[in-house]
């Protein structure tokens, strides 16, 4: 359940989301493009708040709640799955699919993308990287969540390959739907 706890959290990200869509279709209308001007830099907002500020945490909220709200789907079985053949398999031929594809293309897939997603953040941190249309000024926050994000997924993946294996060795597994049997939560 420690994987999903960001998932659950993030998903509050959808209020200021619809917040900052709402200002920036605002100050389109009303043509604003700086709302907070101050002394200083602060931290991922530099020198003040403007219209490319909102769009840009448009998209880092967007791209939060789909990085950390997708493990959270994965773990609850709501992702999106492509099981259009599995319906004629038994249900034990299901759980080893299910078992393989989680060891063999979904483990590698997030460890690839964690690999590559450290070395891509630490660039842009080392880098100073930022916006250069005076939106937010360090992307490295939304690029180290690349790596976290799949980061959680691998582990969610690597959890369910466990479950599912000692579901397989066990033999629970509900034969009228071809799901593994839940266990009580105690």
């Amino acid at each position: 359940d420690a994987c999903v706890l960001p998932g659950r959290i993030v998903g509050w990200l959808m209020l200021p989301l619809i917040l900052f869509v709402c200002l920036t279709v605002l100050a389109a209308q009303v043509g604003w493009n700086a709302f907070l001007h101050w002394q200083g830099e602060v931290f991922m907002l530099g020198g003040g708040v403007t219209v490319n500020t909102l769009t840009d945490l448009e998209w880092y909220a967007f791209a939060i709640i789909v990085l950390f709200g997708g493990v959270y789907a994965f773990r609850d079985d709501q992702h999106v799955s492509v099981d259009f053949m599995s319906g004629a398999f038994s249900p034990r031929t299901q759980m080893t699919i299910r078992l393989l594809g989680d060891l063999f293309l979904l483990t590698p897939f997030c460890c690839i993308i964690v690999w590559f997603g450290i070395k891509f953040a630490m660039t842009s941190f080392a880098s100073g990287e930022g916006s250069t249309y005076g939106g937010l000024a360090d992307r490295w926050v939304i690029k180290a969540c690349v790596p976290a994000g799949f980061g959680l997924l691998g582990v969610a993946g690597i959890a369910r390959a466990l479950r599912t294996f000692l579901r397989l060795m066990s033999g629970r597994l509900d034969a009228a739907n071809g799901q593994p049997v839940e266990e009580p939560e105690t």
